[in-house]
């Protein structure tokens, strides 16, 4: 118990700490990944010159001392001028000027060229070329080249500018040493902040990958969905139009296809509606307005106007729903989900079938249940039934479902803070749910 216990505080001590470094370097969203590097580097600096101030001044580079102090206020101010101004591109260029200008000046207070200076310049070239822009890395190549070669090259002609050295042999190898572990340790710690950095922008980039493909898969199933499915309906009408003109029909066959006619009209109109619903989700976003919604006002008109076409499939339709039912939803959207099921349960229920829409309180959630017993569905077609990835089914009287319907119930469901699920058996039935929380 104890261990357990010592292990989640460790945890969340652990965890509160990568927070806190995140918010310090930037978060992933809103900080490019160069300034992120560039803020941590400067926080990395910031506690390197903190330890430098004192160390120097404890082995008599008291001057060096000093510089260390000024290198703190700089990176102290670049750090701000960067994560709090958002100023990436000039404070990489003002790093990378005064860090190597006050190094050029330590040079002549540490001991020229037998002292530590070789060992930071490396350092600053090799983390200004981490965090710089790559058109820039060249620059600052040069520009490190040019500033060391020119020190030595005036400590060679003026041996008198090198203005103090080490008290001791003993204190060359103490400075020595510190900054190869300390410019060691800095090393490490960039490039495993850079590492991490790449390895979260890398998977970023995959689940965006993921996310196009899915939209294009949609877009390419809509492009199916507009290119067939409307062609089909404004073929038939246009055959009856020209047989009429060219035909006189008794009246019997008239009807008939008048009828046929109305279900094609009825169904393209439901198709379009769909179409439009999504698409302007698609780009707009959903936009979901819950409020108070009265479950039976919402599921008796919809069974209105679905008789008639139950009527004439010979199909028996019971609507049973609790009169003091509220839910908290978008009322135009349950508007959708409960009249896609319901067309589709009466689509797939053959005549002299039955189909209950249904709607009962369970805890804190409202149950609408579409219920038939109808042909079910293939178990080979359920895991991609809420997707576009469905196939085009056909109803008992050859009525066309393209998938689409169910793939915006689901989506909807869940913008409501709702689930849609379903229990089906092949020649059986199918029953489908819509779970709403209940209005306090």
């Amino acid at each position: 118990m104890i261990v357990a216990v010592a292990h989640y505080v460790e945890k969340n001590r652990f965890s509160s700490f990568q927070k806190t470094f995140a918010y310090l370097v930037g978060e992933p969203g809103e900080t490019t990944l160069e300034g992120r590097i560039f803020n941590a580097t400067c926080l990395i600096i910031i506690l390197v010159t903190l330890y430098n101030i004192p160390f120097n001044y404890y082995i008599g580079l008291k001057e060096a001392s000093v510089i260390s102090a000024l290198l703190f206020l700089v990176f102290s101010g670049l750090y701000y001028l960067c994560r709090v101004k958002n100023k990436f591109h000039i404070s990489v260029i003002i790093a990378g000027v005064l860090s190597s200008l006050l190094l050029a000046i330590n040079y002549f207070f540490n001991a020229g060229v037998v002292g530590s200076s070789m060992l930071l310049f490396m350092l600053t070239f090799f983390v200004v070329a981490i965090i710089a822009p790559i058109r820039q890395s060249t620059f600052w190549l040069y520009f490190n080249i040019l500033i060391v070669l020119g020190l030595l090259f005036t400590e060679y002609r003026y041996p008198q500018t090198i203005i103090s050295g080490y008290a001791s042999r003993l204190n060359y190898i103490i400075d020595v040493a510190s900054t190869y572990v300390v410019g060691i340790i800095l090393i490490h710690l960039a490039i495993r902040f850079s590492r991490k950095a790449y390895e979260a922008e890398k998977q970023q980039v995959e689940e965006k990958s993921v996310i196009l493909e899915r939209l294009n898969a949609e877009k390419n199933k809509l492009f199916s969905i507009v290119s067939h499915d409307l062609r089909s309906p404004l073929a038939s009408i246009q055959q009856y139009l020209e047989l009429i003109r060219e035909t006189d029909l008794d009246e019997e066959l008239r009807k008939q296809i008048k009828s046929e006619l109305l279900d094609v009209v009825n169904h393209t109109q439901e198709m379009l509606s769909n179409l439009l619903l999504w698409s302007t989700s698609q780009m707009n976003g959903l936009t979901v307005n819950r409020t108070q919604v009265h479950v039976a006002s919402i599921l008796i008109p919809i069974a209105e106007i679905y008789k008639p076409f139950a009527a004439k499939k010979g199909l028996q339709m019971e609507v049973s729903a609790d009169p003091d039912l509220n839910v908290l939803a978008d009322s135009n959207m349950l508007h959708l989900i409960v009249r896609n099921l319901l067309g589709n349960a009466l689509k797939f229920t053959p005549s002299g079938g039955f189909v209950m829409l249904k709607a009962v309180a369970s805890g804190t959630d409202c149950i609408i249940s579409v219920q038939d017993n109808g042909t079910g569905i293939n178990p080979d077609d359920q895991e991609t039934l809420f997707s576009l990835k469905s196939r085009v089914t056909f109803g008992t009287n050859n009525e066309k479902g393209v998938g689409l319907g169910l793939f915006l119930c689901k989506e909807y469901a869940e913008a409501q803070q709702g689930k849609l699920w379903f229990e089906s058996e092949l020649n059986t039935g199918t029953t489908f749910y819509v779970a709403l929380p209940l209005a306090a």
